[in-house]
């Protein structure tokens, strides 16, 4: 179970400011993915992030993964572009696209065969959780009610406020 996060990757826009998503706005995209970050890229399996990079770097606002289909496949489906419009719309910035693709333990990329990888789930349960760190506006709902509301001080959603030392101690146990 070996995943690398490649660098992310500026996703088109329209003239009125929308995701390119018309298919050869696509191809193009997925052509550069293959040029600028690894040749077969597109056709591999893992988990993907749409973020909007703006002064402050850049804030996730959806979190993905690709497992029975590739990347190329899943990552621009339509329900996704509701998500990354939506985000985009009321926002300046740059839409970016981040890979983080699933590789044999000899260092290939895993293509899609259709099969369920468990370990792609949890990767996105994973990075679900950190990016709603970082954006509780997080347009993810499924399998999210949990990591939104469970309150672990030092873990996750710690309170506001002054932090008292057994949270100190279990931050620092942990490693946050």
């Amino acid at each position: 179970m070996n995943f690398f996060p490649h660098s992310p990757i500026e996703i088109p826009r329209q003239s009125n400011g929308l995701i390119a998503a018309d298919k050869d706005s696509l191809t193009s995209f997925w052509v550069r993915v293959e040029k600028e970050l690894e040749d077969g890229l597109s056709g591999a399996i893992g988990c993907y992030i749409f973020s909007i990079r703006a002064g402050k770097g850049a804030l996730p606002w959806y979190v993905g993964f690709a497992e029975k289909q590739s990347f190329r496949k899943e990552c621009f489906a339509s329900h996704k572009l509701v998500h990354y419009n939506n985000a985009i719309a009321k926002r300046k910035g740059t839409p970016l696209l981040t890979l983080v693709a699933k590789y044999t333990p000899k260092g290939k990329l895993i293509n899609p065969t259709g099969n369920e990888h468990r370990d792609i789930q949890f990767l996105e349960t994973i990075l679900i959780s950190n990016c709603l760190r970082r954006n509780a506006d997080l347009f993810n709902i499924k399998d999210t009610k949990l990591l939104r509301e469970m309150v672990v001080p030092g873990l996750l959603n710690t309170p506001k406020g002054k932090t008292v030392s057994a949270v100190l101690d279990l931050k620092m146990l942990i490693g946050s």
